[in-house]
């Protein structure tokens, strides 16, 4: 066997020593980017998987484990960025790999808060599933609404599907458990407490206010920060303009979030969210479920502030 020449053994080291660098310097990157991330265990809603937020919470890394689903809400994002409802949605900013696992990037619903935050995950739509979706899940999903909410403002096309201020909460358990709100519900509790100040409460229904721990202690009557309220409604509004001109698809399942710092003049966001059931179509189709949906929020909302 010939040797190798002192040049070229020299090489290989540097090459050898090259690829270690390289190496420890991938792990050393790698155990930074996951440094820079925690998991977002405060949200409302549900996930199949957690989801991860930015130190400074101004980026959200949700998980692209759901196949089929995941490419579809990819695909949402790319497409409905440039559709009438694109200034609505949070901002894409690609994938990204941590420990090996891809995520979604894209803009934090509380990008630029800092105080105690509140947050209101609004499912838009009677119908949450595809029109072409099979025999068996439209069968499951109607027995689903039949059962839990076809008395709760789902029957309006909007119902909660997550919210949380301090120490109330309300997920899928609890929500289900109670067959969801009522319509009527959103004005007498749910958006003065969504927009409730300091550690203030409106009277909150038994069932949730019990377990929560929350008392009714003041002596000076609530009052939630309608400033806020009214100028959230209109983001809403134009909103529902946005979403009546068409957008080029047919949502379902889709959520707008609602987020604020919990004090009087604070900063607030609102944005469209979980976008997996997605279905293009003609660019000024309306979509019935779905804008009907937001109509009869609006209405909600306004009938509640017409009462303040």
């Amino acid at each position: 066997m010939a040797k190798s020449s002192p040049a070229a053994a020299a090489a290989a080291g540097a090459a050898a020593g090259l690829g270690a660098g390289l190496l420890l310097w991938y792990l050393k990157r790698r155990s930074e980017q996951s440094k820079q991330w925690r998991v977002l265990g405060d949200k409302a809603g549900g996930a199949h998987a957690p989801m991860m937020i930015s130190k400074n919470g101004d980026c959200l890394l949700k998980p692209l484990d759901q196949g089929k689903r995941s490419q579809v809400e990819m695909a949402a994002y790319e497409a409905l960025e440039h559709s009438t409802i694109g200034p609505f949605l949070c901002q894409l900013h690609g994938q990204k790999h941590i420990d090996g696992t891809p995520y979604m990037q894209i803009d934090s619903a509380y990008k630029g808060m800092h105080d105690a935050k509140v947050t209101l995950d609004i499912k838009i739509g009677l119908k949450t599933w595809e029109d072409d979706a099979p025999a068996e899940k439209i069968s499951k999903e109607t027995k689903k609404f039949n059962e839990i909410y076809a008395k709760s403002s789902a029957a309006d096309g909007f119902r909660v599907a997550g919210f949380k201020s301090g120490r109330l909460v309300l997920n899928a358990e609890n929500l289900k458990a109670r067959k969801s709100l009522q319509t009527h519900e959103f004005g007498d509790w749910l958006l003065p407490a969504f927009f409730a100040e300091g550690s203030g409460f409106p009277t909150i229904p038994k069932d949730l206010a019990e377990p929560a721990g929350l008392q009714d202690t003041s002596d000076e009557p609530f009052r939630p920060d309608l400033v806020a309220a009214k100028e959230v409604l209109k983001r809403l509004k134009v909103f529902q303009a946005a979403a009546e001109m068409g957008f080029g698809a047919t949502l379902r399942a889709a959520s707008l979030l609602f987020t604020r710092e919990r004090r009087r003049g604070g900063k607030w966001n609102m944005v469209l969210i979980d976008l997996a059931h997605y279905n293009p179509c003609a660019e000024d189709a309306r979509d019935d479920n779905f804008c009907d949906g937001i109509k009869n929020l609006v209405k909600t909302w306004e009938a509640w502030l017409a009462k303040q």
